[in-house]
């Protein structure tokens, strides 16, 4: 599954994701515990996710968090604006990946992409109600909590809150 390198860190290394990752991606995603956090709420096939893999969008970025080339999670960059200079991020990383810190060192990796490759200025993420991992990772990656989206978003059939947390280029 090759694609371009990005940041490394200490123990994961960012690349592009690629068609070639469609088949893990879409195995972990469709994990309910992942997917009721996203904005991928319906499970798709591989096909599906190869699809907008394969598709080049000026404003939006996949990425791959790997650990010696193997992949630990996945990683993207939306609504990338580079006359505002801002994005938003989203990750996730496997349940058997978790509790080693990869999940922030996912988002230290973006952040340095955004700030230092793509010379944006603000960096968002949106966290549903019920996910405190989340909200810790942002936290300890420098992300400042900073309002409720209230009743934003339909979840499994309810009405659920959003945390909006940023980070700007001269805070990371």
């Amino acid at each position: 599954m090759p694609g371009p390198v990005f940041p490394s860190g200490d123990r994961l290394t960012l690349r592009a994701a690629t068609a070639d990752d469609a088949d893990f991606v879409a195995e972990y995603w469709n994990r309910p515990q992942i997917r009721r956090y996203t904005h991928q709420h319906d499970p798709q096939t591989p096909a599906e996710v190869r699809s907008w893999l394969e598709q080049d969008q000026d404003d939006f970025v996949d990425f791959v968090p790997c650990r010696d080339g193997e992949p630990v999670g996945f990683g993207w960059a939306f609504d990338v604006d580079d006359v505002a200079s801002t994005a938003e991020i989203g990750y996730w990383i496997c349940a058997t990946e978790r509790g080693q810190g990869y999940a922030t060192e996912t988002v230290e990796l973006l952040a340095e992409w955004a700030f230092e490759d793509r010379q944006l200025h603000r960096l968002q993420a949106r966290v549903f109600a019920g996910n405190e991992a989340s909200e810790r990772v942002l936290e300890k990656a420098g992300f400042e909590r900073e309002g409720t989206l209230r009743e934003a978003y339909r979840v499994e059939g309810e009405r659920v809150d959003a945390t909006v947390f940023g980070l700007l280029a001269d805070e990371f």
